[in-house]
């Protein structure tokens, strides 16, 4: 059993969320920041940011996007409102507290992210839930104590502090839902 990840839900229905995604492909790629960097982990990917520090934030002072802040929904989440159920139930079910980023990635076929640790006080603070979008076989999401090969409609806690990757071997886009959520009972996911 892995200390880096938890199943933690399954059948939730994403059909809706993933039609709507289909529909507007556009939405991905418009906010680059994470994968502009040639040194970026997340060079190879596309995503749409949904919530996050507000964007005029990043234009104010990069250094210090990531620190402490409010997130707030982007208007990209108007264009997807099927998002907002699924936030919901997650709320819910892990008994949150306060809502932080919400990102939705896609990866290529034969793509991938690297291999990385997630730092900063967004990353600390909260807790991160997977969901996959669209994951064929041969797409994996990796830790070094196991590995993710999900079926559509589960939940996975998992630990960004920890080394994590992403390898696309897939002959279709994999897309995933990563949710940002802090609990009123700390660590309610990891069994401790």
């Amino acid at each position: 059993m892995s200390k880096n990840f938890i199943k933690i839900a399954e059948r939730i229905n994403i059909l809706p969320l993933q039609m709507s995604l289909i529909r507007q492909p556009e939405l991905f790629g418009k906010r680059t920041f994470r994968s502009d960097s040639y040194a970026s982990p997340h060079l190879q990917m596309t995503d749409i940011w949904v919530r996050y520090n507000a964007y005029d934030n990043l234009q104010k002072d990069q250094d210090k996007f990531n620190d402490v802040h409010d997130s707030v929904w982007y208007p990209e989440a108007s264009a997807i409102p099927q998002i907002r159920p699924i936030v919901n139930w997650l709320m819910s079910h892990v008994e949150g507290e306060r809502l932080g980023g919400i990102l939705i990635t896609k990866i290529p076929p034969g793509g991938r992210i690297e291999s990385h640790v997630d730092s900063g006080w967004h990353a600390e603070y909260y807790e991160k839930y997977y969901i996959p979008i669209q994951n064929d076989e041969g797409a994996i999401f990796g830790f070094e104590d196991g590995v993710i090969e999900p079926s559509l409609g589960e939940v996975y806690w998992f630990s960004n502090r920890r080394p994590h990757w992403v390898i696309n071997n897939s002959k279709r886009d994999r897309i995933a839902l990563i949710i940002c959520i802090r609990s009123h009972k700390e660590n309610i996911c990891l069994g401790q």
